[in-house]
């Protein structure tokens, strides 16, 4: 039963991934007529960064879901996972899909702070679950690096 709640939580978030880069359009066609900053990633490791890193999304949301502790930080931290799944959906859809750089980088920064302000109340209930966001902030920091560098040479 574990193990089905597991699967249902990575290929929840895997799809909400996959609907968001549907409503972005053609991000990879985009991406490489884009002047890009300095470390700019190929296009083509992008997604395959994201797909794991939605898979220990998945994985920390399984764990908050089975933890036995105060259902009080529960509800924080799944109102918190939720916000950061949002702008995490909002992010490519706004930044590529409407092309509205400077709002996207708004809702990146807004990304990196929930997704720090997640790890807090991630470590009061799994720390499992705080380890499987570091690899998430840190790329989200990069793509914050990124959005602000793409956002000045293309805007």
């Amino acid at each position: 039963m574990k193990f089905l709640l597991w699967l249902v939580c990575v290929v929840g978030i895997e799809i909400t991934g996959i609907i968001s880069s549907l409503f972005a359009g053609d991000i990879a066609a985009t991406y490489a007529q884009m002047d890009k900053p300095f470390l700019a990633p190929p296009g083509g490791i992008i997604g395959i960064v994201w797909t794991i890193l939605y898979a220990f999304m998945g994985t920390a949301l399984f764990l908050l879901i089975i933890a036995k502790v105060n259902p009080a930080f529960k509800k924080q931290a799944y109102i918190f996972f939720g916000i950061q799944q949002v702008l995490n959906f909002l992010w490519s859809i706004v930044f590529f899909g409407w092309n509205l750089y400077w709002v996207g980088t708004v809702v990146i920064v807004l990304l990196v702070l929930t997704v720090i302000v997640c790890m807090f109340l991630f470590a009061r209930i799994d720390k499992r679950s705080t380890y499987l966001f570091v690899p998430y902030l840190i790329w989200c920091l990069y793509a914050g690096y990124l959005t602000i560098g793409l956002t000045l040479l293309n805007s």
